[in-house]
Order: C-alpha cells, then structure tokens, then sequence
C-alpha cells in the first residue's frame, strides 16, 4: 500500500489551496474594513455639525412644535448643506407638516424659510430602517448654504400644523455638513 505525503501530513490533496483562499479572504475583509473606517473618517469630517432630539411616545405633539439648535460655526467662503432626517415608525397620522426654519447669525440677522415634510411625496426616496414599519424622510433644507461670520448660530425650526398631535415620529435630526466645489 501507497502512503500518501500529503495524507501523512494531514494536508488532503483537495484541499491545498484552502489556506491560500482563506488569507485572501482576510486580506479581503482587512482592506473592507480600511476602506470602510476611511470612508467613516473622510465623511464624519464634512459633517461640523449633528443632533437629533427625540419626541416622546413618538409624537411631535404642540407642546414640542418650537425646536432649537445652537450651533458654532467657523465663517467660511465654502456652502453648507442644511438637512433634516425624520425617524418614522409606520405611516405618521399627516400627509405633511408645514414649518417654518429660521436661520439667526452671530449678529442677529435672521432668514427665514418656510419648509414642508411631505410625506405622501418625499424630495427624496425613504431610507429603511431596520423593520419595514421604520423609514427615514430626509430633506435638504438648503444645499449650499454660506455662513460667513463665525459665531453662534440659531436654528430654530418651528411646526404649524393643524393637528395637535403628529404621531409615528420618533425623532427629528438636523446636520450640518460641508459642501465639497
């Protein structure tokens, strides 16, 4: 009888490009990963700004309808985009909600913009959560946006609807992000 080598040593013959598989597989995943954690970095810096407040009972009821962002900015000739995520649980009991952003400077100044989360047709497509009742609607409440002083700014973005409660929102989240030329 024939004693195989590679048999002896515990290696079968099919299997001798399993080890050579199995490091590209990990290079593959370590270079994902580099990629993915760059990814993270290069993005995480364009945002200078986020914060998310979070309605009870998922309801963005009256009493909530007035929502404030202090944020500090740098002045820079580079725009701004300004965006809004809504956290939806199921379908909210609204087709839209009207609001009214406002936009006040270091020095006072004010800009004023009426702003509308239309639910029945969003600017851009729901992004899905994790079951198939949670979605997000996000808007761009502006998409180049220059803020040239540099100080404290105020947002303040207030609801004008005709409902006392707005239910299913769980949440409302503004970021600030820098806009690449």
């Amino acid at each position: 009888m024939k004693i195989d080598k590679n048999r002896a040593n515990g290696i079968r013959k099919n299997c001798v490009y399993l080890p050579s598989k199995i490091m590209m597989k990990k290079n593959y995943l370590v270079l994902y990963l580099f990629l993915t954690f760059f990814l993270f970095i290069s993005c995480s810096k364009s945002v200078v700004f986020n914060k998310e407040i979070v309605f009870p009972n998922a309801n963005w009821s009256v009493e909530n309808k007035t929502l404030t962002f202090d944020v500090p900015l740098k002045g820079s000739a580079n725009p701004y985009s300004v965006i809004f995520e809504m956290d939806l649980i199921g379908t909210p009991n609204v087709n839209s909600i009207y609001t009214t952003f406002q936009i006040f400077t270091p020095r006072g100044a004010e800009t004023l913009k009426p702003i509308y989360f239309n639910f029945l047709s969003p600017q851009e497509p729901y992004i899905m959560g994790a079951s198939s009742s949670e979605k997000t609607y996000r808007l761009v409440a502006y998409s180049k946006k220059y803020f040239s002083e540099s100080g404290d700014y105020k947002f303040v973005l207030i609801q004008h609807s005709n409902n006392a409660d707005n239910y299913n929102i769980r949440s409302l989240r503004m970021y600030i992000k820098k806009v690449k030329e």
